[in-house]
């Protein structure tokens, strides 16, 4: 079973449309998993229609090349990650990379601005869990730091165990929200 990205109700895992609200679910070939919009929030893969994924047609509709979203992990998206860390390496006791996601629960959920919770925000996931409140927080850029709130939680969020309203996030950071818990990478 899946969740509807758009109306929020549990629907058959090989479903194109919802049969709750009718709309036309649009999978992300990465994730496995239906998203709104045009581009994943979690991988940032191009997401295609739901008849195409069932299909396993993984091309986009237009003639823009799907190739690199897909192969993107292998030869050209390592190959940012992995210069930056072999030219950090010598240097990074003193200065370390800026933290992109937190990662748990099977999700890595990338940092961006806006707001979460389990109505809705930058973290769809975040819906599934009953703990984590409707309007849970927000993610802002701060400088050169990406900062946490909590906008009046019922269940919290912490961060390395201690309950905060705003904290800079950095790596290796353990962050809770609500139940959930993840690092930050």
């Amino acid at each position: 079973m899946i969740q509807c990205p758009d109306c929020r109700q549990i629907i058959p895992e090989d479903s194109a449309f919802c049969d709750q609200c009718g709309k036309e679910l649009k999978w992300c070939p990465e994730c496995k998993r239906p998203k709104r919009g045009t581009e994943c929030p979690v991988c940032g893969s191009d997401l295609i229609p739901g008849r195409k994924y069932l299909a396993g047609d993984f091309s986009k509709p237009s003639s823009a090349p799907v190739t690199p979203p897909s192969a993107g992990p292998a030869p050209s998206g390592p190959a940012p990650i992995s210069s930056g860390p072999s030219s950090v390496i010598p240097s990074e006791a003193s200065v370390s990379p800026a933290p992109a996601a937190l990662v748990g629960n099977g999700w890595r959920l990338t940092l961006q601005e806006g707001p979460f919770g389990r109505r809705g925000g930058i973290w769809p996931e975040l819906s599934t869990c009953q703990y984590v409140s409707g309007s849970h927080g927000n993610i802002v850029k701060a400088g050169a730091d990406w900062v946490i709130e909590d906008v009046g939680s019922t269940n919290g969020t912490y961060v390395n165990g201690a309950r905060i309203q705003r904290q800079a996030l950095k790596k290796g950071d353990r962050v809770k929200i609500a139940t959930l818990e993840f690092t930050v990478e």
